[in-house]
């Protein structure tokens, strides 16, 4: 690792040593960089999200997806999810986008989604977990090793397909989400029409080579310098920071110069249209910008940047490309859309996508919303509960908040209730992707349907899970009364033989096991009677 000169040798942020730690931090932790209490990721993680974002990506499918050429027609059009971390909003949005529902209705395309992170233990990750699997098997999903600032091809590890310039036809979705946040920033502030450079100077204050003690004991300096006319070599960067440098009164704001470098280079890959839709912290009115302190590098997990998106939308008008924003102000998750190349095609379907699921009741209104229903999750009634369950699309974390209200309810619903409750636990249940360490809600699930007398629907998601209800010994546990209360005795032994290779003192485990041998033995018991009185 290295650091800034610690006597006082301050850099432009964009040239700082710490974007060497970003990439670090992920391509060490891998899929743990978003457990709890580390880099948050709820907000653009949840499946409400992913069914909003499958149906802009439809849009702009809709609108750009029509090619007659013989090469478009052999092409695959490819959504490429940047950063795609635990792979719990792909798994929500391939739910979505290749769903029964939406295949129905939906132009027949060939689509291949990617998703791409700068680390292998990441894609190793997706590649083995069985809730991925199937969207393999159909060839829908491929996989990726992407750094955004590195020229190098993209090669799809399940095709052996590579993306270079040029190389597609077809238009090209991208999906960012807390992408920009993490790429290069410069720091600026404007004085009565005068540009100084915020550069920054950083120690690291530790001797560990641990990446989350490095991360967590950086410490940073800034230093305003009189910017120089010119600062970059791409001219389109200097005239986007110029309309920044002619404006009176105190200014403080980033310039996302990695999101610019970003845009371009996937713009490269097509000679279609390219569409970027991405959420992350930040502002794009102009009236925001000016409400901000001085920039400094914050720090939520891993260090991260506040993006301007009204600096991305000046570079995209500049780039002759189209910029889609909800145009009101945003509580928690900014949101933007970034068309590139459109030619002369308009982009009606696309418009209307994003302003019904994004600008009108979108992903930041329903994290407000989920908010809002934290507060009273105990006192909810059950319709309460059920309308909540369906409009999160089945989000785990609405389904936890209402477990108890749910236990509450339940005894006295009525049998068409208790049907209603029974489909939204199969909802969550599908929906819920597997990749913390969190208990797996199967357990919860399987008891409320036995509570709601649903006992073939408790079997049928005991099977769906059986895998990750075999990892834990509670899991084991209800695996084996289920199968116990179904007759299948033999069966329940093989989990708890392996549990037992697992946890050898699990005094538990030992016990019920010795219990459905008894049972094994009492049922072959009366056989053995009967076969000798026949002789």
């Amino acid at each position: 690792m290295t650091a800034d000169d610690p006597l006082e040798n301050y850099v432009p942020l964009s040239r700082s040593p710490i974007w060497d730690l970003v990439r670090s931090y992920y391509g060490t932790l891998g899929t743990e960089a978003w457990e709890p209490g580390r880099v948050p990721n709820y907000v653009t993680t949840n499946p409400f999200i992913g069914r909003a974002y499958a149906k802009v990506i439809r849009g702009f499918l809709d609108d750009f997806g029509q090619s007659g050429t013989t090469r478009a027609r052999r092409e695959p059009h490819y959504i490429l999810e940047l950063g795609a971390g635990t792979g719990r909003f792909a798994y929500g949005f391939l739910l979505h986008f290749f769903s029964a529902e939406e295949l129905a209705v939906a132009k027949k395309r060939n689509v291949v989604y990617v998703m791409t992170e700068v680390s292998k233990a990441a894609i190793d990750f997706w590649r083995r977990h069985p809730q991925l699997k199937p969207f393999i098997d159909q060839g829908i999903l491929d996989f990726a090793y992407l750094d955004v600032l590195k020229d190098d091809p993209i090669r799809l590890l399940i095709s052996g397909q590579e993306l270079t310039p040029g190389s597609l036809s077809n238009p090209l979705s991208v999906i960012a989400n807390y992408v920009l946040d993490s790429l290069p920033h410069d720091f600026y502030c404007v004085k009565d029409k005068k540009l100084f450079e915020r550069r920054v100077c950083h120690r690291i204050e530790t001797d560990s080579d641990e990446i989350e003690d490095i991360i967590r004991h950086t410490e940073f300096n800034y230093q305003e310098e009189p910017a120089p006319v010119k600062i970059y070599e791409n001219e389109d960067w200097n005239r986007t920071l110029g309309k920044y440098r002619r404006m009176q009164g105190e200014l403080n704001f980033s310039l996302p110069v990695g999101g610019f470098r970003m845009i371009d280079r996937l713009a490269a890959l097509t000679t279609g249209a390219t569409f970027m839709l991405t959420g992350d912290f930040g502002v794009t009115a102009l009236s925001d910008l000016w409400d901000l302190p001085p920039r400094r590098v914050a720090r939520n997990g891993v260090f991260s940047m506040h993006v301007n998106y009204h600096a991305l939308r000046e570079y995209v008008g500049m780039r002759k490309g189209r910029f889609l924003s909800p145009d009101h102000s945003k509580s928690s998750l900014e949101m933007a859309g970034v068309l590139m190349n459109p030619g002369r095609r308009k982009a009606r379907h696309l418009t209307h996508q994003f302003n019904t699921h994004i600008r009108d009741t979108g992903p930041d209104e329903f994290f407000m919303l989920k908010k809002i229903a934290e507060k009273n999750f105990a006192d909810y009634s059950l319709p309460q509960i059920l309308a909540l369950m369906r409009i999160s699309c089945g989000d785990i974390k609405i389904f936890r908040g209402c477990v108890g209200a749910l236990r509450k309810t339940l005894p006295t619903a009525s049998a068409h209730q208790k049907k209603s409750v029974v489909d939204a636990l199969k909802r969550v249940d599908k929906a819920h992707f597997r990749c913390d360490s969190n208990p797996d809600p199967a357990i919860t699930i399987i008891h409320l349907m036995e509570e709601a007398g649903a006992p073939d629907e408790a079997m049928e998601i005991l099977e769906r899970n059986r895998l990750f209800l075999n990892a834990t010994s509670e899991g084991v546990f209800l695996v084996v009364n289920l199968l116990m209360k179904a007759g299948r005795h033999k069966e329940a032994l093989e989990p708890l033989k392996s549990l037992l290779v697992r946890e050898p003192d699990n005094r538990k485990a030992h016990h019920l096991f010795g219990r459905v041998v008894e049972e094994i033995e009492a049922k072959s018991m009366p056989c053995r009677k009967t076969i000798f009185a026949v002789k």
